[in-house]
């Protein structure tokens, strides 16, 4: 008997502090005022993250303004000092994963306050790009009901998206549900984590033996882009599913569940039988999460455990010869009579040939870890406008540095 191992998913990231936008996260920019509507330049920009404490420091170019071209999905806090003016503080910033957000800001002549506090949010429609897309996000995967807990069939909430009905769910495509974008092809979508390419052999849906895309738990949100998308996804010409990790906070968090589903309330197919039972039916899925920090605003760990188990009866119907047949046969014939074809147990077709009907339950066992680390640095600063970059050994300019490994086997129990 061979065991279902979905072996290992480990992704170590480290951040260093040079400046670069990339597409596993999200940018903040705009342009600080003062009260007669004048540019601002040299004002001192602190974008700190609500969650985890990083801080990023810049300074607003002559035409006052700031940009900061990466920036992990989450809650941030918005500060703005310069000299002759009252500091101001916002607060509640929500970006998401994919968001050019641009938030403005006008300061007033200093006087008796000393900080001024507002709440703000980012604006909900992209004003910095032109791409069609949605987010989906924590709260909705955590809220909808998902069959099988796999994240990318909520991407079917999304216009322009749409079951591939006669791709099938074989081995040969993969097992995964098929989805078309905006009409295009299976093959012709992408589907990344943290920036990696995660399509399955034939360039369609990831999945295991089992059809589902596990570690939902492990997904913080993806964003479905449908059309207009820039250059820098790339590669594919239908849509972009394009989702990253959890990671750890500076509070210690975690979850346990299970999800039971049977065939108490079941109904019998077309091919079932009117006199037999329905075909056996339970599936298993649990697991558990576990993230917090290792080090306070500094190192965070995260860690996810999923598995499912699965006994799916399926009745199946073929032809068969009848008892005529069977008696007819002699000698070394009968003998093979009785071992290739199973006695006929359903409507007797003429011609020799009758139905035969058969319940298999093949057993699927699927699991899924998942780990990470994230290291962020104690404060990263860069001009705004024309951010200052860091070249590397490649010649290239980078923000972050991020090493990923990823592995996986999938197997049948037989």
């Amino acid at each position: 008997m061979r065991a279902a191992w979905g072996v290992l998913f480990l992704s170590l990231v480290v951040n260093t502090s040079s400046c670069l936008a990339q597409t596993v996260g999200a940018s903040l920019q705009g342009t600080v005022y003062d009260p007669s509507g004048g540019f601002v330049p040299g004002a001192a920009i602190e974008i700190r993250n609500a969650e985890q404490g990083a801080v990023r420091a810049l300074i607003t170019d002559d035409k006052g303004r700031y940009r900061e071209p990466l920036l992990p999905p989450g809650e941030y806090e918005l500060r703005v000092k310069v000299a002759g003016f009252q500091p101001v503080v916002l607060k509640g910033i929500k970006l998401t994963i994919g968001q050019d957000a641009v938030l403005d800001v006008k300061l007033e002549i200093t006087g008796g306050v000393e900080r001024i506090n507002v709440s703000a949010e980012a604006p909900p429609i992209d004003l910095a790009s032109a791409a069609l897309s949605g987010t989906v996000n924590r709260s909705q995967m955590n809220d909808l009901p998902l069959n099988g807990r796999s994240f990318q069939e909520l991407a079917l909430l999304q216009p322009g998206v749409n079951t591939a009905v006669a791709a099938g769910s074989d081995a040969v495509g993969g097992r995964g549900k098929k989805i078309t974008i905006d009409g295009a092809r299976p093959e012709q979508n992408s589907f990344l984590l943290d920036g990696s390419d995660i399509n399955n052999v034939y360039n369609k849906t990831p999945g295991s033996v089992a059809g589902v895309l596990l570690g939902v738990e492990t997904v913080q949100e993806f964003q479905v882009l449908t059309n207009s998308y820039s250059a820098e996804f790339g590669r594919s010409s239908g849509g972009i599913i394009n989702a990253i990790t959890r990671s750890g906070t500076n509070k210690l968090h975690g979850n346990l569940f299970e999800y039971l589903r049977n065939s108490a309330l079941d109904a019998k197919n077309y091919f079932d039988p009117a006199t037999n039972r329905i075909p056996p039916f339970k599936r298993n899925q649990f697991g558990g999460t576990l993230g917090g920090p290792i080090r306070q605003d500094k190192t965070f760990f995260f860690g996810a455990f999923e598995a499912i188990k699965e006994r799916l009866g399926v009745t199946g119907l073929t032809n068969v010869l009848d008892d005529n047949a069977r008696n007819s046969a002699t000698g070394a014939v009968s003998s093979l009579v009785q071992i290739l074809f199973p006695r006929a147990n359903g409507r007797v077709l003429g011609g020799g040939v009758a139905e035969y009907s058969f319940t298999r339950s093949p057993p699927m066992n699927t699991s899924r870890r998942a780990g990470s680390m994230i290291t962020f640095p104690r404060r990263t600063s860069c001009l705004a406008a024309t951010p200052s970059t860091t070249a590397t050994s490649t010649g290239r300019s980078t923000i972050s540095r991020r090493t990923s490994f990823l592995r996986s086997a999938r197997a049948i129990n037989t």
